[in-house]
């Protein structure tokens, strides 16, 4: 298994946080919303705080920053076994799918 590096982590959460708006406007149940929507802003804190850091930190082994991103990884591995009842959009789903597994290695290193 090879380390994750930070820009590893920053091009899976880019791709996690684009597929978590879009999963927002697919569905139509408040409840739906209300867990992308919070699950997205836990991922936001995190990329704020990697923003910050510089270019040549990049190549660093990610470790989490924010201590809630660690409660991200139980939201995902939940979210995986709903995800034909609660996203709609085949292309987003298997987004999902590629994405969990990822976004799960990083919080696990």
């Amino acid at each position: 298994m090879t380390t994750k590096t930070v820009a590893d982590a920053l091009h899976i959460f880019y791709e996690l946080n684009s597929t978590f708006a879009d999963a927002y406007w697919e569905t139509n149940d408040i409840n739906q919303k209300d867990r992308f929507f919070a699950m997205k802003m836990i991922l936001q804190d995190e990329l704020d705080e990697l923003h910050k850091l510089s270019m040549q930190d990049h190549i660093y082994p990610y470790e989490s920053i924010n201590l809630g991103v660690l409660q991200l990884s139980d939201q995902l591995k939940g979210l995986l076994p709903d995800l034909n009842r609660c996203v709609l959009r085949p292309q987003t789903r298997n987004r999902f799918i590629e994405l969990i597994p990822s976004a799960c290695t990083l919080f696990e290193s």
